[in-house]
């Protein structure tokens, strides 16, 4: 069962917010920071799964997570979750000294065929890379139940700051660990790809842990990205109970984006050369809206690769993605190419 989180009296919501803001912006928001602590390579235990497509072996990792919350009250009831201590990914692999493509899906997700579908796995795989499926904090194997039901993503994030800002914190501990393992297998490079929530953890690794860090990445590809976890919850909860109690406690959308400030892909600059920062949006998306990409291509200094659809059906989007192989592929990152 999940571990309920300390509670707030209302009347004292908009106090408790304000000192988690102050607490997690004190000595926090610059570049190294203690919120992102080091982490050591993962001893990782590798099941393999046979032959994948186009001549790849498909592995599943696993490795224990040695990531300690940030803020001291979080730590008991972050840490009692303890399924979602373990990371797990998913690996196509073919051979040593291929560049890596680690892949983030969006809220909900973490189930290794929808990834693969998602992402179009043989694609890359076909253009030289291997590619590395990555289950965030809470999602699919990692989420423990919440009322007898097993809900990938059902709390994290949330409107929680403290387990909001802490998952965020464990994604990039253990995104980094990753990273250290991949490049001690032999990765000629590391780079990240990720949709919606998986957008958002792409651009704040980006700007966490570059190509000179063992635990960065290379390049990143930010797709259909959430930039303001404050901002998304304020629009998309406009009618709810939550929003009106929030209102009613004191609490608005610049306390909040406040509280997130430590982890939101804006607040330092990114650590990846801008010419290997990609940013693709959907000019119909309702989930996570333009303005979104928008504020995070205006911080990196490029311009959008725009499609037509949505945020689901993302018509258009191969053209957008056609662009962001060929440049990878000038920057001398596609590995060897498969021809079947």
């Amino acid at each position: 069962m999940a571990p309920r989180t300390p509670r707030i009296h209302a009347d004292d919501a908009r106090l408790r917010l304000v000192e988690l803001a102050a607490a997690y912006s004190d000595g926090t928001l610059g570049t190294p920071s203690p919120f992102f602590p080091v982490p050591d390579e993962p001893r990782v235990e590798l099941a393999s799964l046979g032959e994948g497509p186009l001549g790849t072996q498909v592995v599943d990792l696993r490795f224990d997570s040695e990531y300690r919350p940030f803020h001291p009250t979080a730590r008991d009831f972050y840490l009692a979750s303890t399924e979602n201590m373990t990371a797990y990914a998913r690996w196509w692999t073919s051979e040593r000294g291929r560049p890596t493509i680690v892949m983030l899906h969006g809220w909900g997700g973490g189930n290794h065929w929808v990834t693969a579908r998602t992402f179009g796995i043989p694609y890359w795989l076909r253009h030289g890379y291997d590619v590395v499926a990555f289950q965030l904090p809470f999602h699919g194997e990692r989420a423990p139940a919440t009322g007898g039901v097993v809900r990938s993503g059902a709390l994290f994030p949330s409107a929680n700051p403290l387990r909001t800002n802490e998952g965020f914190g464990h994604a990039i501990y253990d995104l980094r660990a990753l990273s250290l393992f991949l490049r001690a297998r032999g990765a000629s490079a590391v780079g990240v790809m990720g949709m919606s929530l998986g957008g958002y953890t792409t651009s704040l690794w980006a700007s966490v842990a570059g190509p000179d860090d063992p635990g960065g990445v290379d390049f990143a590809v930010a797709m259909i990205p959430a930039v303001s976890m404050a901002k998304l919850f304020w629009q998309h909860g406009e009618s709810s109970p939550a929003r009106r109690h929030a209102v009613k406690a004191g609490i608005t959308e610049d306390l909040l984006t406040d509280a997130f400030a430590v982890h939101a892909p804006t607040t330092r600059p990114a650590r990846v050369p801008t010419n290997r920062l990609y940013v693709v949006a959907g000019r119909g998306d309702r989930i996570t809206p333009p303005d979104q990409a928008e504020a995070l291509a205006a911080h990196w200094g490029r311009e959008i690769l725009w499609f037509d659809g949505g945020h689901l059906a993302q018509v258009g989007r191969g053209e957008a993605m056609r662009i962001v192989r060929r440049s990878l592929g000038a920057h001398g990152f596609e590995g060897r190419a498969f021809r079947g």
